[in-house]
């Protein structure tokens, strides 16, 4: 990217920037452009107790660096933006006391998944600040479409999962219990991660829960991974 681009960019991709591109961009610059850089730089210093973005924006901010070049060199250009996203999937778990949320025969179908083969597609990198697991039982002669999830039931929550991306155990044998919201003031089910992880594009996401007891009949489990990812302006 060019010293103009990462100027004009929504994101803050100065600090992105190597040393030597840094300056080869400064360097190739127009005076004009030069200017604006300065002024930039004046305007940030007197802006220091402004806070940052919040939320997985935020998080994603501090993470630019780890983005691939096109990809920051698109936030740059604005021909890639950043958007809020939620990958869900839905799981008959129905006699069962352990599941892979996430697999790779999954297909997208509204009110069942929104990702595919437990992988992001390609140039879709996402930030993961957050997880909600919910639980629902149909009646008999309904489907998942008619199920109206809620917070876990005991025999799930006191049972634990593990989360798998960027080939590497990202959590690992963690309680269920953290998506017991009952009684907080956060939507309901979700885990708000203490360290948000940017997953990559094409790589496999695993999400695996088990519990001590057979779920009953006719039990589903919908998970939804919250954060922001990178698609197309």
């Amino acid at each position: 990217m060019n010293l103009g681009e990462a100027i004009d960019s929504e994101f803050s991709l100065l600090g992105a920037m190597g040393e030597d591109e840094l300056l080869a961009a400064f360097d190739g610059a127009t005076p004009a452009v030069r200017r604006r850089f300065a002024r930039n730089v004046r305007q940030m210093s007197r802006q220091r107790a402004v806070p940052p973005s919040k939320g997985s924006r935020g998080e994603l901010e501090k993470r630019l660096h780890l983005l691939p070049k096109d990809t920051q060199d698109g936030l740059a250009r604005q021909t890639l933006q950043a958007v809020d996203a939620a990958y869900y999937v839905v799981k008959d778990v129905s006699g069962s006391k352990v599941q892979k949320l996430l697999k790779d025969d999954d297909n997208k179908v509204v009110g069942l998944s929104n990702i595919s083969s437990a992988k992001l597609e390609k140039g879709n990198h996402f930030l993961l600040h957050g997880i909600v697991l919910l639980a629902g039982t149909a009646d008999t002669g309904e489907t998942a479409f008619d199920v109206n999830f809620g917070v876990l039931p005991d025999y799930v929550r006191n049972g634990e999962f593990e989360f798998i991306a960027n080939g590497t155990t990202l959590i690992q044998n963690a309680s269920c219990e953290l998506f017991n919201t009952t009684g907080q003031t956060v939507p309901l089910g979700f885990f708000e991660l203490d360290n948000p992880k940017l997953i990559k594009d094409q790589q496999t996401i695993e999400f695996n829960v088990e519990w001590g007891a057979n779920a009953p009949d006719n039990t589903y489990l919908k998970a939804i991974l919250r954060g922001t990812t990178i698609l197309k302006a």
